[in-house]
């Protein structure tokens, strides 16, 4: 009944979608032949799965970094351990991996001449400064002097975990999760600070619109061109796209400017959003690309295609985590079972 009531409705917003007239953003389409130049390239990626039971939350983090220079050599790192607080649970665990991830390339960074991370850095910085609101000044000096300790910390580990227990007071959850993003913060600038002339962020998925089309623009240059090439770089200030003071890092990050572009490695395959954390021209683009040429298959950069196969968390992997833990504890699902 729905259906058949909105059936010529959505039909026209579709139709009304597939008509835009793409064409007149194909002078910003480079469409040239990328050449692979071989270089020691370096990937990550990372995967997060957990439980929910009625009084905890259980979670495994699986991260790795791979370089290959004539073999792989891989570095990988794990945890299974409670959330605590029982507080936004999906916001705070994409974080921890997140973390897990940015700690574990910084210890395959140095063998890389170009290292690709999964995602994009300049939307996981603005996307996550809500963190710690509603805390006072004096609130988040406490924290700021704890985060002192914590960055002390070495190895790769969700190292506010082990710090939340020295917070109190009524707004502890706020105070644990400014914590958080101030770990992030520092995985962050320290990769930054050590490799911002390697790194080279890769979304496949991006949803970055900037022609106001109502679409990603990515699905723009899907239609612009079916041919291998790049987009025109695009240079976006950090400190443009965040407002107000980062409480650490805060003169690396707002020296930031991301170049970024879109880009396809091969004919008829799709189209990509990249990142690079510095102002580069478009030589230096094709330069970058034409490395990464050199390690796709399917279009697609392999390394990060290998990196994520290695590390996913399944719902079995997590069932056999619990049965050897020996939790029989109740979900809160049962009745619907």
């Amino acid at each position: 009944e729905t259906l058949a009531r909105k059936r010529a409705q959505l039909r026209e917003e579709i139709e009304k979608l597939s008509n835009i007239d793409s064409g007149k953003y194909a002078q910003l389409w480079r469409e040239v032949e990328i050449p692979e130049k071989k270089a020691v390239i370096g990937a990550e990626d990372g995967s997060l799965n957990h439980r929910r039971y009625k009084n905890f939350v259980i979670y495994a983090v699986n991260a790795i970094a791979l370089v290959y220079n004539g073999s792989f050599k891989e570095i990988k790192n794990s945890d299974i351990n409670l959330l605590y607080p029982y507080k936004k649970v999906e916001e705070r665990l994409d974080l921890y991996r997140t973390i897990f991830e940015l700690k574990t390339s910084l210890e395959a960074l140095d063998e890389a001449e170009v290292f690709l991370l999964d995602g994009s850095m300049l939307s996981d910085v603005g996307y996550l400064k809500h963190f710690g609101r509603g805390l006072d000044e004096e609130e988040k000096r406490e924290v700021l002097e704890l985060f002192q300790e914590l960055e002390k910390t070495e190895g790769v580990e969700i190292a506010s975990a082990r710090f939340a227990d020295a917070l109190e007071g009524e707004r502890r959850f706020e105070k644990i999760m400014f914590l958080e993003y101030l770990e992030f913060l520092s995985s962050l600038g320290r990769l930054l600070e050590k490799g911002i002339g390697k790194l080279v962020g890769v979304s496949k998925l991006s949803t970055r619109s900037s022609f106001m089309e109502g679409m990603p623009d990515i699905a723009i240059f899907e239609e612009i061109s079916k041919k291998q090439g790049y987009s025109k770089p695009e240079y976006e200030p950090l400190a443009s796209q965040v407002m107000g003071k980062f409480p650490v890092y805060d003169e690396l990050f707002k020296s930031l400017v991301f170049t970024t572009f879109y880009a396809r490695f091969e004919d008829r395959k799709g189209a990509f959003l990249l990142e690079v954390p510095r102002e580069i021209d478009e030589e230096e683009v094709l330069e970058i690309l034409c490395r990464i040429r050199s390690i796709c298959v399917e279009g697609y950069p392999y390394f990060l295609t290998k990196a994520h196969k290695s590390v996913v968390i399944t719902n079995r992997d997590m069932e056999n985590i619990f049965a050897s833990l020996g939790i029989y504890a109740k979900t809160g699902r049962e009745v619907l079972e």
